[in-house]
């Protein structure tokens, strides 16, 4: 499971998370299954509303590992 797919999960789901963050549901669901990853941008409030959980490493991390996908 990515970090983004843990923190939507604590968080209460992608409507409610898209929600906070002032963006769409369909948005959210793009981060999870077709990105794999946040953007940016979002880390630190995804992490501050995990209470820390998902830690912003974490959500970089997805970021490491999808760009090592990219380059293989």
């Amino acid at each position: 499971m990515s970090a983004i797919e843990k923190a939507v999960s604590l968080i209460g789901g992608q409507t409610k998370l898209a929600g906070i963050l002032g963006t769409n549901q369909s948005v959210v669901f793009h981060w999870v299954h077709r990105h794999g990853q946040a953007p940016a941008k979002y880390i630190p409030r995804i992490s501050e509303l995990t209470n820390g959980e998902v830690s912003v490493n974490d959500l970089l991390a997805d970021h490491q590992k999808c760009n090592k996908e990219s380059a293989a």
